[in-house]
């Protein structure tokens, strides 16, 4: 008899998991290197995200909130763990995974990683520093062009420094 985790829906089959972890892995690398156009662009038509900052239904507002979100994104590193990808009735794949969120240079000084990405940096405060923890779940969305879409974002459980947020 075989027993399953209530917790989580059906998985999803190998070849869709690890498309869907690699997707929300490059969404997250795009927010650190603020690419806010290749963000949008991720991030289906109809898209809601509800973050504790706020909630975004659509683009347009998405936009909006990226933009208020910039100042204290810049100078941070995302780091994703436990993904959990379950396949959903609608076709859709569903993924939940754990963000850290480290500080690794002041926003002032964050277009430095870009600019000199082989010198090491030095700050006079506590850098790097752990600044947030969060659990994400993203619903991801085939488009008609195959491409995947996150049609919707939940940021939850989040635990900050905002001493941090910088």
């Amino acid at each position: 008899m075989t027993h399953r985790n209530r917790l989580f829906g059906e998985p999803a089959p190998a070849d869709a998991r690890g498309e869907a972890i690699d997707f929300v892995n490059r969404v997250n690398f795009l927010f650190d290197r603020w690419e806010p156009e290749a963000l949008l662009d991720a991030f289906t038509d109809d898209v809601v995200v509800d973050h504790p900052l706020g909630r975004s239904v659509g683009r347009e507002q998405l936009q909006r909130f990226l933009t208020d979100y910039e100042p204290i994104t810049r100078g941070v590193r995302r780091h994703n763990c436990n993904h959990v990808v379950e396949a959903l009735e609608d076709g859709d794949l569903q993924v939940t995974y754990y963000i850290l969120l480290v500080r690794i240079a002041p926003s002032s000084a964050a277009e430095d990683l870009k600019n000199e990405p082989m010198t090491i940096m030095h700050y006079e405060r506590d850098l790097p520093k752990l600044i947030s923890y969060a659990m994400v779940t993203d619903t991801l969305a085939r488009r008609p062009d195959g491409r995947l879409g996150v049609r919707h974002k939940r940021v939850e459980n989040v635990a900050e420094d905002v001493a941090f947020h910088f």
